[in-house]
């Protein structure tokens, strides 16, 4: 049986945008694990986060994919590579590893970026992003240059902005199916 792991982004749940939809299309293909994670200046950490994870370590396999948005593809590959665990697959929706210049999100995401990801591409077999040109919070560079870094394929959405309700994925993400 496919493990799915959805993962949100900073200062979010598992209930926001396109994620339930998401949540209930992978949950015909096997089991889906959208777990909420600690959010707040004062306890969302990198090492909140894998506190969460860690319960479900025994589920993170070679057929496993994890799906995150936003700061979640960078906080999924420190663990991964933290706990020298491998993957099938990665699908990164707006993914980054650097800071954002907005100060609540660059203090909550410090603990979660990393110096090198370059060797992310042995815990994964196949990483595809999904980045967008007018990203409002992500500056273009950090999307592209994180997706260079980690991904077999890149989906650059013109107009895909942070690919949230703002953006117009506040219900469905229909083009994440296929990479599926």
């Amino acid at each position: 049986m496919r493990t799915f792991f959805i993962v949100h982004g900073s200062f979010g749940n598992s209930n926001e945008h396109f994620l339930p939809w998401l949540k209930e299309q992978l949950s015909k293909k096997g089991q889906v694990f959208a777990l909420d994670f600690p959010i707040g200046k004062d306890c969302q950490t990198y090492s909140s986060w894998a506190n969460v994870l860690d319960k479900y370590k025994d589920k993170i396999n070679e057929q496993t994919t994890f799906i995150g948005r936003s700061i979640a593809p960078i906080f999924i590959i420190k663990y991964l590579t933290n706990n020298n665990l491998r993957i099938d697959k990665l699908i990164s929706i707006s993914g980054f590893n650097g800071y954002i210049n907005i100060p609540d999100y660059d203090y909550v995401n410090k603990t979660f970026l990393m110096d090198n990801i370059d060797n992310f591409k042995d815990y994964c077999k196949h990483t595809i992003c999904f980045y967008s040109k007018n990203d409002p919070y992500v500056p273009f560079y950090l999307l592209d240059m994180f997706s260079r870094c980690v991904a077999e394929k890149s989906v650059i959405i013109d107009e895909g902005g942070h690919f949230n309700v703002d953006s117009g994925y506040g219900e469905k993400f229909e083009e994440l199916l296929k990479y599926i």
